[in-house]
């Protein structure tokens, strides 16, 4: 008798939870709009249409495959030679406005626009290295400049240890301050070095690209 009565509450226990697990069910579904729904009922329109049920976990214990969204489609091998490198958000980057050759072009017409000769295009690179040599002085003034400190905080420092003092805490701080401003300096005028050699590199190929043009341009048969 008392195995029958345990047997019969088993029995009832299951059925009760059976109908709480169903009752927390929660139906996902999608509008004609394309938009997501969840409820804890399926509206009468979409019972024969494509739903996923989730229990009370958030476990997907019935899965429509009608609602995985669809794998993003192949691009043509052709379109993405022609696709430039997405950014950092993997959104597409715009295409470029002009083909390479059409970029070629104008640039071509602008620097026959620009000068009237190779003479100019090599007095607007003097210009630009003029420019580059002022910069360049006061750099080397400065330098000059923090040498003579630095050099200075130096000997003031060796008088001290030779003398058997210790050496200012303020003294090694400028000490220290001038090595690091001294090497900034130093950076700066390598720069300057290699700006000068990227301008008259820069320049260098405007004089060919005019003198190419050129001959090009006189090559080409008039209208009579």
């Amino acid at each position: 008798m008392e195995l029958r009565l345990q047997t019969t509450f088993l029995l009832i226990a299951g059925v009760f939870l059976a109908a709480n697990a169903s009752a927390a069910d929660v139906y996902r579904w999608v509008d004609e709009n394309g938009e997501v729904h969840y409820s804890s009922s399926l509206p009468p329109d979409f019972k024969d249409q494509g739903h996923d049920v989730l229990n009370e976990r958030g476990i997907v214990t019935d899965e429509d495959q009608s609602l995985t969204p669809p794998p993003p489609e192949a691009v043509p091998e052709e379109e993405q030679l022609q696709e430039l490198p997405r950014d950092s958000s993997g959104m597409k980057r715009p295409k470029a406005l002009y083909s390479e050759a059409e970029m070629q072009r104008r640039m071509d017409n602008f620097l026959m626009l620009r000068y009237d000769s190779e003479q100019e295009i090599t007095g607007a690179m003097n210009v630009e290295i003029k420019q580059l040599e002022y910069d360049r002085r006061l750099l080397t003034t400065t330098r000059d400049s923090m040498l003579d400190s630095y050099r200075g905080q130096i000997r003031q420092a060796a008088n001290r240890q030779r003398a058997g003092q210790q050496v200012d805490e303020k003294v090694a701080q400028e000490i220290s301050q001038l090595q690091t401003r001294l090497a900034e300096n130093s950076r700066s005028l390598d720069f300057m070095e290699i700006r000068e050699l990227n301008i008259r590199t820069e320049f260098g190929k405007q004089v060919e690209r005019y003198r190419f043009l050129e001959e090009e341009w006189a090559e080409e048969p008039t209208d009579s």
